[in-house]
């Protein structure tokens, strides 16, 4: 009897292992998974076109992080050279991260990229090919001192900071700075001989500044009296905004409603043909230099519209002639072609910020020639703003605009790109 007990004990400890022996060889364990391999390739994708070449020498140092499907980190790798030319891993979706040196709050030469590679798929004896595309991923900085400061000035410096820390941009600081996050405050400080304290400071502020672009500061100043500036130019492929500080205030990026004025409109000239002789006249109606780049003039009535390519800098006060072709007036700023062509019986003739068309950016101004109260049939004279109206608005009104009575140099009248004379 004892031998049949322990006989079918012996039968029932069996039986327990073998359930417990079974159930771990069906548990899938990575390392019993078929298996592909990954060649994974990290490239550098630089959207900053000026010294691009310069901002990193090579992504053997970036460091790599392989996840599942589930965002489980699978392995990483410190270095990418330490990285084999081919990485075996279970068949499965997963996703690749790379990005370079620690960021940091604030620093010389210390551009940060980063990347993701998006999901893949892994298949069991096949080899899957990716590549990990890594962008600047914070803000590069640098500041360009112009001749005059260098001329007049015995010492110059300028600090840009966030709000974790600072760098001094010195009179011979020829590196980039990158910053992590913004908003970044300026503040130059220029000397005279013999002066211990500065005979100028500008000041300044990039409130939103974008990871992956390059801010150029430009400094310029005159040593006694005289305005001086600060600009700022967003140096990358797609899109160029400039911010301007002067001494007689600050502005940020495009201006605002009203910061421009349509003052002149030259819509049927007799001296040359209208396709030859059209202009139009733009005032700036505040109190800091505005660059009109990427600023467009259209009509209301069409799709078509200009846009303004190259940098324009029209200081406050000032007046910018545009003109269908430059022999329209001796003093032609920008050439918007057949793109503009006025209309003698009237037209809304608009100034907007590009927007995401052309046609939807917003309106700075605009002045409706064709409404009640504008005279017509103005052969070979100017149609001007009484040099008096300021408001954007009472522009619009047609009973505050004359003919032109003062002869320019082809012979018509207008006063393109100096003060109209008085309407009333």
């Amino acid at each position: 009897m004892k031998s049949l007990n322990q006989f079918l004990l012996g039968m029932a400890f069996c039986a327990i292992l073998g359930i417990s022996f079974n159930s771990c060889t069906k548990k899938d364990h990575p390392e019993r998974l078929p298996k592909g391999k990954l060649k994974l390739d990290i490239g550098i994708t630089i959207v900053e076109n000026s010294g691009a070449s310069k901002l990193k020498a090579g992504t053997d140092d970036f460091f790599v992080q392989i996840f599942n499907a589930s965002n489980s980190l699978v392995i990483s790798f410190p270095h990418a050279s330490d990285m084999p030319d081919l990485l075996e891993l279970p068949e499965g979706s997963y996703y690749a991260v790379a990005s370079s040196d620690s960021i940091l709050a604030v620093a010389f030469e210390n551009p940060y990229y980063h990347g993701n590679s998006g999901t893949f798929a892994i298949t069991a004896g096949q080899t899957s090919s990716v590549t990990i595309t890594c962008q600047l991923s914070n803000i590069m900085v640098t500041v360009i001192y112009s001749d005059r400061v260098k001329s007049s000035f015995a010492n110059f410096s300028t600090t840009v900071s966030n709000a974790l820390d600072s760098l001094v941009f010195s009179k011979t600081e020829a590196r980039a700075g990158f910053f992590d996050a913004g908003p970044l405050h300026i503040s130059s400080k220029l000397y005279v001989t013999g002066n211990t304290l500065p005979s100028k400071i500008l000041t300044g502020d990039i409130a939103n500044p974008q990871p992956g672009k390059k801010y150029e500061i430009h400094v310029d100043a005159v040593p006694t009296g005289g305005n001086a500036m600060i600009s700022i130019a967003l140096n990358e492929i797609v899109e160029t905004e400039v911010i301007t500080i002067t001494d007689e205030g600050s502005g940020t990026g495009a201006p605002g409603y009203g910061d421009l004025l349509i003052t002149e409109i030259m819509y049927n000239p007799l001296a040359l043909s209208d396709a030859e002789g059209e202009w139009i006249e733009i005032f700036n109606n505040s109190k800091r230099t505005i660059n009109l780049k990427g600023l467009v003039i259209r009509r209301g009535s069409g799709t078509s519209f200009h846009q303004i390519v190259s940098d324009n800098n029209l200081a406050a006060g000032a007046y910018a002639v545009l003109g269908r072709t430059n022999t329209a007036t001796n003093n032609v700023q920008d050439i918007y072609g057949s793109a503009i062509q006025l209309t003698n019986s009237g037209d809304e003739i608009i100034v907007n910020t590009f927007g995401s068309n052309g046609t939807d950016g917003t309106v700075i101004c605009s002045v409706n020639y064709g409404a009640t109260g504008f005279l017509t049939n103005l052969n070979g004279k100017s149609l001007q703003l009484d040099p008096s109206i300021k408001d954007v608005n009472v522009a619009k009104i047609g009973t505050n605009w004359c003919a032109a009575t003062l002869p320019y140099s082809t012979g018509d009248y207008g006063t393109p790109g100096l003060a109209n004379s008085g309407c009333h």
